[in-house]
């Protein structure tokens, strides 16, 4: 009931008082339902927050709202998702979670529409900070693309999220440090070209790494697989998404279809051949069903000795934040030993010196809301004064995405802020249950810009991470705009999933690469190259 008859005999209270008019206090709640990004399920009998972020908005603010915070995995997100629309069952808020996704929704007709106008008159704060640059005004240069990725048809459809940190580099390698200690190799010596790296993925292999004299190890895991297409100048989607564009001297591309990726598609047969990969490398998955989506388990269980399918921060060490250390170096410390350890690694580099992971910008629309189309025009405003309520009342972003100060959080001198639980247990008690409520993982507000990235000691130490050589991954896709036809990118992917699959198992001949690239240009590639660069040249 989240303290619904306790709140109802305050309210009673107050106005035998005189403090609280009747019919406010007589007023339904307006029910919202909001299924945002979360580490793990709400517990409602432990959900202490909800509740007071309803009381707050409704005594500061004068909003009277029900919030139900609806629990999905993230790892099956999608699929869930889209069984509720079918059903007629979607909350009210969801996440956009890709371009494509977004476009999807779209079309189906299942998220709701908005004028501009409509968005600055309920959220005016929010509005005038995204339009000012943000907290210090430094994405001030990417306000028009803001605007441009909010809009379809010349309608808002999401609240893109808009922050610095999206276009910094965020994954790194991250090896197993007793294979690499068995071995004799010491970080300075990770290596730093493909044929380096390719010769560790042997030896992981055929040197017994986990000496239980058994020849039961593999190289590497898809996401370690893909720095390999870094190394080449490329962001791939392979396998499930979308690989980013290339600009081959003025000429718009897609990475998929270029010589440099028929390079990696060989040498990775060759490393199949000679066992070097985990062969569940054909599922895109890394994290066993039902768990953590960025651990990475075949690493952390000593399947395999390396992966890229975490951030270094989900791989935060404990002195960082004086705190538990990251989601994945918990679970990777829980199977092998506190004493156990890890090591980021630099990304191999190419025959042309090109390396590194993809990186985004300051403009997505990942983590961004959406609203479920049903709802009316009513309710979506009263959604936008909430999240405008967040960006204005530091208290009650406090509440929603801290929790309550000396049980949830403690302020530190600087103005940062140390948490006393993890993800999963501030979840359980409703800490950013609201979270797509007041934005993306922050609200628009310099409060919460400062605690999320500003201040924030681990995103500096991502950031001395990413000082380093061959660490500061800076691969950016040369179109950075949904194309018209991006629906058409669903078949395409299958197309290349497909046959790089088959030709990096042997099943196909890197010799059927010219029919592959004509079958994926048929297929609707054509269209959208002649978009990429339509897009390009009148940008």
């Amino acid at each position: 009931m989240k303290f619904s008859r306790f709140l109802a005999l305050v309210l009673a209270l107050m106005m035998v008082m005189g403090l609280v008019p009747a019919a406010m206090a007589d007023e339904e709640p307006v029910k919202i339902s909001v299924a945002g990004y979360m580490f793990g399920p709400i517990d409602n009998e432990r959900d202490v927050i909800t509740p007071l972020v309803e009381q707050q908005l409704k005594e500061k603010h004068g909003i009277n709202v029900d919030i139900e915070v609806v629990y999905i995995e993230q790892a099956n997100y999608a699929e869930i998702l889209n069984t509720r629309l079918t059903g007629d069952k979607a909350p009210d808020v969801f996440l956009a979670q890709s371009a494509t996704a977004l476009n999807s929704y779209y079309d189906q007709g299942v998220i709701k529409e908005w004028d501009e106008d409509f968005f600055k008159e309920n959220a005016p704060d929010v509005y005038n900070f995204i339009m000012n640059g943000a907290a210090y005004g430094d994405l001030v240069n990417d306000v028009d693309a803001w605007k441009k990725a909010s809009l379809k048809d010349g309608k808002m459809i999401v609240i893109p999220s808009f922050k610095p940190d999206g276009s910094m580099p965020y994954k790194t390698l991250i090896y197993r440090g007793d294979w690499l200690d068995k071995l004799g190799i010491e970080q300075a010596d990770l290596p730093k070209t493909v044929d380096d790296f390719v010769a560790l993925m042997d030896r992981f292999t055929n040197e017994d790494p986990d000496g239980n004299g058994q020849k039961d190890t593999y190289g590497c895991s898809i996401t370690a697989m893909k720095a390999l297409f870094g190394a080449y100048g490329l962001g791939t989607g392979f396998v499930g998404s979308n690989s980013y564009w290339v600009n081959k001297d003025g000429t718009i591309v897609n990475g998929d279809v270029t010589e440099e990726a028929k390079e990696v598609i060989g040498i990775l047969a060759k490393m199949y051949a000679a066992n070097l990969i985990d062969p569940e490398f054909v599922t895109g998955k890394e994290s066993v069903e039902g768990s953590y989506w960025a651990i990475s388990h075949g690493m952390v269980n000593g399947l395999y000795g390396v992966s890229a399918n975490a951030s270094i921060d989900h791989y935060r060490l404990k002195e960082v934040l004086n705190d538990d250390g990251g989601r994945c170096a918990q679970e990777y410390w829980a199977v092998n030993g506190e004493d156990s350890s890890f090591v980021y690694g630099p990304w191999p580099a190419g025959p042309k010196g090109d390396y590194g992971w993809q990186v985004g910008t300051s403009v997505a629309v990942s983590e961004s809301a959406v609203y479920n189309a049903k709802m009316s025009d009513e309710k979506l405003a009263l959604i936008f004064k909430i999240l405008n309520a967040f960006a204005t009342d530091e208290e009650l972003y406090m509440t929603a995405f801290a929790g309550i100060e000396g049980t949830h959080y403690e302020k530190n001198a600087d103005g940062t802020i140390k948490r006393l639980m993890g993800n999963e247990e501030l979840n359980a008690v409703g800490v950013w249950g609201c979270r797509s409520l007041y934005g993306n993982d922050r609200a628009f507000s310099q409060l919460g810009y400062d605690l999320a990235f500003y201040k924030d000691p681990s995103i500096a130490n991502r950031l001395n991470w990413f000082k380093k050589d061959q660490y500061n991954s800076y691969i950016q896709d040369a179109v950075t705009e949904t194309l018209p036809s991006s629906d058409l990118f669903a078949e395409l992917n299958t197309i290349r999933d497909e046959t790089w699959v088959a030709m990096i198992r042997g099943e196909k001949s890197l010799d059927d690469w010219d029919a592959y690239v004509q079958s994926w240009m048929n297929a609707g590639g054509q269209t959208l190259t002649e978009e990429a660069n339509a897009w390009f040249n009148g940008k």
